[in-house]
């Protein structure tokens, strides 16, 4: 997978059918690492709140190359958002990684490799991939303070006249 997304000119010889898998994932288990849940539940109430309804996003989206997304949120050419069932014509994907603790190196800022090689993967399928990650959400506690931090973090080049 890794070698179809970062250099798909690459003509030399493949792996032995022997060590090709199509995923690592196993039944319960993943190489991923899960989502923090009480962090999504405050992100997922902020959009709501921002979004207008919870039809307009999706929640552990699984990606063509075996990626699970936090949050998926689809936009019209115009913008627009449009609801998570619609699977016509979809201008822009923004895809949120919701990073709680465990997706960092101890008492750092610093993704985890396999978490920053996901974002890069997700940005060569298309994606814009917006980090929330827990050191700054955990400093908000006013909805309103949530709502206007999430605007800014995926909507960062629009007004909002009002919340």
């Amino acid at each position: 997978m890794t070698v179809k997304l970062e250099c798909p000119f690459y003509k030399g010889p493949n792996l032995l059918p022997k060590y090709r898998v199509k995923s690592f994932l196993t039944p319960g288990r993943s190489l991923e690492t899960p989502v923090d849940i009480l962090l999504y539940n405050r992100v997922k109430a902020g959009l709501i709140d921002l979004l207008g309804a919870r039809a307009y996003f999706a929640s552990r989206v699984l990606t063509p190359y075996c990626y699970t997304l936090d949050v998926e949120i689809k936009l019209d050419e115009e913008g627009y958002v449009l609801p998570a069932s619609h699977h016509e014509i979809i201008y822009r994907r923004i895809a949120l990684c919701i990073d709680g603790h465990k997706r960092f190196c101890a008492n750092t800022h610093h993704l985890l490799g396999k978490e920053v090689i996901k974002q890069r993967h997700l940005k060569l399928l298309g994606y814009d991939v917006v980090q929330i990650p827990f050191y700054d959400f955990d400093k908000l506690w006013d909805r309103a303070e949530i709502v206007e931090y999430l605007h800014k973090k995926i909507f960062p080049h629009s007004y909002r006249l009002s919340w």
